[in-house]
């Protein structure tokens, strides 16, 4: 029992020493702070206080035609009128408002409310007799029992207003010569400060777990786009040719293959470029797979200066052979943009490789696709590479036209 009794003075003097500020202020968002004022500012229960004062003068007049309990109304009118004024001001409060002003309006209203309730209740103390007296001590419960009610927001502040009404409402019983009225007025605030205390408990682990749900939903929401965000790169990586940043061969199958599948219904033809570097082996074998490396970064780097259209799609088709695809181009432009990527080729800047006996050049072929026909991509792929092996034949460092052909073909490097 003694531990129990020091565990409630503590849990009391923590509550009466912390700040007139809303509990878990360092938990609640500023919505939730706004409701909880709402809470506060509401004035229905002191409305329905001041009718059972009223009442109660109005029966002592009519039953003892005195009109003494009438004081009480004069103080409790006021008192209400400013909780009347105040909420509505709660209510029409501008987007600017800030919650730190509503909490000290709050805790000035209280107090001034609270010596009102009390002095109110104390003049029916003195002007009520006989048996409508254990009414009015029935009616002080009212304003304390509503008060606790409202301390899961300000509980300190409450407590202060529980004490100065039930002290003023002791005070006064004690008078009028009820000299049992203090300690009963001590115990019921002491039951009314553990009601409190259990009511902020209960309203602190509330607003804890509301806070740690938001903060792992906002945890959650950050994981999952920092994860769409690596699959995305993931992807990318996936679709993407290590050494030249350029698409690989995956990316250079899914996409000829969804271009295809769309030319059905495309009024536009649709044209493949197959670009090799002529004699990329020699080029090896003779200044090393470094080189030859470096050669085939900076030949993927003039390809996609040169095919550089939204839509077009450049990709590393295997070794030393690239390929673009390029949407809505007929055989005229295709032919000319592959003519341009040959130049741009033969042209580069060579300042990043060792002094090469002979410059880099490509073969290219072009295959078209009609527009409105459906074709495989195995098909136009033959296409071009047929025009390829043409290229080859002529002399490398050309650009050729390929038809369909159904012959095995083989590459001269």
């Amino acid at each position: 029992m003694i531990d129990y009794l020091h565990s409630r003075v503590a849990a009391a003097r923590r509550v009466m020493s912390s700040t007139a500020g809303l509990i878990g202020s360092d938990y609640t968002s500023e919505e939730q702070a706004w409701e909880m004022l709402e809470g506060l500012f509401s004035p229905f229960a002191h409305a329905l206080t001041a009718t059972a004062i009223a009442i109660t003068a109005w029966y002592n007049w009519h039953s003892h035609n005195s009109l003494a309990s009438f004081a009480a109304v004069a103080v409790v009118g006021p008192t209400l009128s400013l909780r009347l004024l105040l909420a509505q001001r709660f209510r029409t409060r501008g987007p600017d408002a800030r919650v730190s002003k509503w909490v000290r309006l709050f805790a000035i209203m209280s107090f001034v409310a609270a010596i009102g309730w009390g002095s109110s209740l104390s003049i029916l103390i003195f002007t009520t007799e006989g048996l409508p007296l254990f009414a009015v001590f029935a009616l002080i419960c009212a304003p304390v029992q509503g008060a606790s009610a409202r301390a899961y927001a300000m509980p300190s502040v409450v407590i202060l207003h529980i004490s100065i009404v039930l002290g003023l409402v002791g005070i006064a019983a004690t008078v009028f010569g009820i000299a049992i009225a203090i300690p009963f007025c001590l115990l019921y605030l002491w039951y009314q400060i553990g009601f409190v205390m259990e009511l902020v408990a209960l309203r602190r682990k509330m607003l804890k777990a509301d806070h740690d749900r938001r903060q792992l939903l906002t945890q959650v929401t950050r994981y999952n786009a920092d994860l769409a965000s690596l699959n995305t790169q993931l992807s990318a990586f996936a679709l993407t040719d290590g050494l030249t940043g350029v698409g690989n061969r995956r990316d250079f199958d899914d996409k000829l293959q969804r271009f295809l599948t769309g030319q059905t219904n495309a009024t536009t033809p649709l044209a493949l470029l197959l670009i090799d570097v002529d004699r990329f082996k020699r080029l090896n074998d003779t200044y090393g797979h470094l080189v030859g490396d470096q050669c085939l970064k900076l030949l993927a780097t003039a390809i996609r200066c040169v095919v550089s259209r939204s839509g077009d799609v450049v990709a590393r088709y295997g070794g030393e052979e690239f390929a673009a695809i390029l949407p809505a181009t007929d055989a005229a432009t295709a032919l000319a943009i592959a003519e341009r990527i040959r130049r741009a080729i033969e042209t580069m800047d060579l300042a990043g490789l060792p002094k090469l006996d002979e410059r880099p050049t490509v073969s290219i072929g072009v295959g078209i696709a009609a527009s409105g026909t459906t074709m495989l991509p195995h098909a136009l792929i033959e296409i071009a590479d047929a025009a390829l092996y043409a290229a080859k034949q002529s002399g490398r460092n050309c650009v050729r036209h390929g038809a369909a052909t159904r012959q095995p073909l083989r590459h001269i490097a």
